[in-house]
């Protein structure tokens, strides 16, 4: 039986003849009544009526931990609590051998995402960083899952620049001379100087990719203002938290708003964010549009989550190609525009995932090597 006749039974969408075929099949065995009743417990009563917030919340009870994204404990905590809650409802592949659509075997396994980074110094030379391998030197120390610079060293000086790259399949966190603490996402490259020159604005690029800000107060440092530059975009901060997102595929530069407040400023043109608030710079029209958002959502990939609110399944397969870096084409242009809500633990097989997804029979999925084909 298609699993879209439990979605439309469970909505009272189901035509007399509809019903008729899921009645056989609901009386056919204990096992088919205990799969509904399972359905119906972790889906809720309408494809709209997940709360993501909610489902956030109660998943991550503190959202301001400091680098909660690298801690071993709270990713176990997080993959106990729940792995999907989503309007694609949670399915185990025990559940039911006949609703459950296998992804097609894989050579090669593909991996969870993991932290790593390529760190360039200021003389060009790159150095590797990845968990069991520690680097130092007189202004640095990494123990290959964050990077920390010395917060004492900072001074008028010639200001010297390294850059931290962090390939598909990566993250990473840094904490900058001046006590800012930034986690960067997969596929993201940043710039920023070794030390900063006191008095002086500190600023930062990120070239692209997404990155998420715990910026150190101006009155630590006489004043001084931070900015993030992304392309055309100039984020100013004295002392807040905030995330922006600047992938090279994306025609948008967008910015979430924490907490504090932040200006945008592009070409003489300048917008105040306050919390709560995205801004979306549109890189081909040079204009600036600010909305309320959802914070939680925004900022879900800093605390190990994948969090799909309103996302169609072609902006889906983007995020997830960049975790588990494999490439995934979209054969089937239809359902790639088919709209989820949900959240999925980032620290699971991506095959699991796309299981959840192949069992709404809106599309499927065939590996070939390590690309992930859509139909």
């Amino acid at each position: 039986m298609e699993f879209k006749l439990i979605l439309k039974k469970i909505n009272n969408e189901l035509t007399e003849k509809e019903q008729i075929l899921f009645d056989e099949w609901y009386a056919e065995s204990e096992i088919h009544r205990q799969y509904y009743k399972n359905v119906i417990k972790n889906y809720g009563k309408s494809l709209d009526g997940i709360d993501v917030e909610v489902a956030y919340k109660n998943l991550v009870p503190k959202l301001r931990r400091k680098k909660a994204l690298f801690t071993p404990l709270r990713v176990a905590a997080i993959a106990a609590a729940i792995t999907v809650l989503i309007s694609l409802p949670f399915i185990s592949k025990q559940d039911d051998p006949e609703l459950s659509v296998p992804v097609v075997a894989t050579e090669k396994k593909i991996e969870i995402g993991t932290d790593k980074a390529v760190l360039t110094l200021e003389d060009g030379s790159e150095i590797p960083l990845e968990a069991g391998k520690s680097y130092t030197n007189k202004h640095l120390t990494s123990n290959g899952k964050e990077l920390t610079y010395d917060t004492s060293d900072n001074k008028t000086s010639e200001i010297k620049y390294n850059t931290l790259t962090i390939p598909r399949g990566g993250q990473f966190f840094i904490t900058l001379s001046d006590g800012t603490q930034v986690w960067l996402n997969s596929e993201s490259k940043i710039k920023y100087p070794v030390t900063f020159t006191k008095g002086n604005t500190r600023m930062v690029e990120l070239i692209y990719g997404e990155a998420y800000f715990d910026v150190s107060p101006s009155t630590q440092h006489q004043g001084a203002d931070f900015m993030v530059k992304s392309q055309e975009q100039n984020v100013k901060v004295l002392g807040t938290e905030f995330n922006v997102k600047a992938y090279k595929s994306d025609s948008y530069i967008a910015t979430t708003l924490v907490e504090g407040s932040v200006s945008i400023e592009n070409k003489g043109t300048t917008r105040k964010l306050t919390p709560g608030n995205q801004s979306k710079f549109n890189t081909v029209t040079n204009t600036i549009k600010i909305t309320a958002v959802d914070v939680n959502d925004a900022i879900s990939w800093k605390e190990g989550l994948f969090s799909f609110k309103n996302k169609t399944l072609h902006e889906i397969m983007l995020q997830l190609s960049r975790w588990y870096d494999v490439d995934i084409e979209i054969e089937n242009a239809e359902a790639g525009e088919i709209r989820f809500n949900g959240v999925f633990n980032k620290h699971q097989d991506l095959e699991n995932i796309l299981l959840t997804i192949e069992n709404t029979n809106e599309a499927k999925f065939e590996k070939i090597e390590n690309k992930i084909i859509m139909k």
